[in-house]
């Protein structure tokens, strides 16, 4: 028998995935053991790296699938997930053929199942749209892996969620129909009983696991996450039970209600949901500049004031795409809470909104030339809160060192605003200057490993193109140079000039990304 739960919106609660009986086999059913971390048959370092990386986009693929009024933007997000977990479990198989066999032998059924999910999202004419059947196929790519990795002694996080979340189902099951503690029946609170012992088990020897940080990509901050994720699961766990124990049928449905989301919480934790959304990372980009420069005006005429609305109009509707509370984007609200990604993205909502504002207030003033900078500053917080949100997520974006590079100057930039020539030059000031240069000399070899990196085709960048940004930042590592010998030198005129030419080779570069 099944148990399914799906959700009719993607803005509904956190009834997220499928709970499904034959997600492992019976003899899998209880497990009892806690496995060493260290595979035993066949993985390399290497491989077991890359099968956290196919396990990474599983995740989203599982996720984005797992709705039956998907719109538009979630079809995208699925189709995008898919791929990426295609393209990761493909080269896997291929990189461990000499070491690791099983995986050759499980490719058949896992690239039915793949091919089968993408051609349920492939026929989709019309949104909402029903993805079940997608969802379907990658639930039943679990039992697959589960099956390769445990019957050739290898030791999977992903197979200890798996038999937990098989466990948790049951859970879920067992007070089905319970809407309300008065319906509650002790057919409900015996079966939860039941079942609730075999779910702690299974939840136990997950918690027992000690958390693959580095082998996930796990921030500290992420890693801290997972555990208070753990600890908030069998802290509920024991509620459920001692509630069950004193027949207290309102504080038995309010710990019974909490396990599931709990569990997605950290389930999805591992995943990757950034990397199958670059594209539209990168449309968010070339949008968020050309608003960071129209805005950065203080003597902004009329048509300076409307054509950076405008451009803050574009920025909204892509960063919509993306995670606006009140739209179905790709990071909706049941996916931003368990990840603990709220904060970051109401903070960004807020940002827009205050920048809207403040270029209405000029438009409504009527003055002009006009200072639109108040609608700037909400932009450049903008910047802040994303690099905030992928150092949490240890996810690598090209845009976040040219951020803290040029975060990194504005102190040196600001005390030489003002200053002509060498003469004017303070003590202060240099001290400054001489404080922000091991910033940028830090952060530039990031700068250019990260251009170095990214796929010119996902910015459509021409070879052109490229090779201007990497002259670019040959100039700008030549003139940190510059300016470390003559902070040496103690040259007042050489400090000034390569200080302000910070800046002034930076602005061309960082323009590039903009659409």
């Amino acid at each position: 028998m099944q148990y399914r739960i799906v959700f009719p919106t993607l803005l509904a609660t956190l009834s997220l995935f499928a709970c499904n009986n034959s997600d492992s086999p019976a003899n899998l059913a209880t497990d009892t053991t806690t496995l060493s971390s260290t595979p035993t048959t066949g993985m390399t370092p290497a491989l077991t790296a890359e099968m956290a990386q196919v396990s990474r986009a599983y995740v989203p693929a599982l996720f984005y699938t797992n709705n039956t009024a998907a719109p538009q933007p979630v079809a995208a997000a699925g189709k995008a997930a898919l791929s990426r977990l295609d393209s990761r479990w493909q080269a896997f198989v291929v990189n461990s053929a000499a070491t690791f066999p099983p995986a050759a032998t499980a490719k058949p059924a896992v690239d039915t199942h793949l091919l089968a999910a993408n051609n349920t999202l492939d026929q989709v004419s019309a949104y909402p749209a029903d993805f079940s059947a997608a969802h379907e196929h990658l639930e039943d790519i679990r039992t697959v892996m589960l099956q390769m990795r445990r019957d050739n002694g290898v030791d999977d996080v992903m197979d200890t969620l798996t038999l937990a979340h098989r466990s948790m189902g049951d859970v879920v099951a067992a007070f089905t129909g319970a809407t309300t503690p008065t319906l509650l029946t002790q057919q409900h609170k015996a079966d939860l009983t039941v079942q609730l012992a075999n779910y702690t088990n299974a939840f136990n020897t997950l918690a027992a696991r000690k958390i693959d940080s580095e082998l996930f990509g796990f921030s500290p901050a992420k890693t801290q996450g997972i555990q208070a994720a753990v600890s908030a699961s069998k802290q509920n766990n024991t509620a459920l039970q001692d509630a069950l124990l004193l027949n207290d049928n309102a504080a038995i449905l309010a710990a019974a209600n909490k396990v599931k989301p709990l569990f997605v919480k950290l389930f999805l934790a591992y995943g990757d949901f950034l990397s199958p959304s670059a594209p539209q990372w990168v449309a968010f980009d070339q949008a968020y500049i050309p608003a960071l420069f129209a805005s950065n005006n203080t003597a902004a005429t009329f048509e300076n004031v409307q054509a950076a609305q405008t451009a803050l109009t574009t920025l909204e509707t892509r960063w919509n795409v993306l995670g606006s509370a009140t739209t179905p984007g790709r990071y909706p609200v049941t996916l931003q809470t368990p990840l603990n990604w709220t904060a970051y993205f109401s903070a960004i909502n807020a940002n827009i909104a205050a920048s809207k504002t403040a270029l209405a207030a000029a438009l409504a003033a009527g003055d002009f030339p006009s200072d639109i900078t108040p609608a700037h500053e909400p932009l450049e917080d903008i910047r802040m809160q994303l690099l905030a949100l992928r150092t949490l997520e240890n996810y690598a974006w090209v845009m976040d060192p040219i951020t803290r590079y040029h975060h990194g100057f504005e102190p040196a930039l600001t005390a030489v605003n003002n200053v002509m020539d060498g003469s004017q030059l303070t003590a202060e000031i240099t001290a400054i200057i001489a404080q922000t240069l091991p910033v940028l000399q830090a952060e530039m070899p990031k700068m250019v490993t990260a251009v170095q990196q990214l796929d010119p085709a996902l910015y459509a960048f021409s070879a052109e193109k490229q090779a201007a940004l990497n002259t670019s930042l040959t100039a700008q590592t030549k003139n940190l140079e510059a300016l470390a010998a003559a902070l040496a030198a103690n040259d007042a005129a050489a400090i000034v000039a390569r200080t302000k030419q910070v800046k002034a080779l930076f602005v061309p570069f960082f323009l590039q990304f903009g659409a």
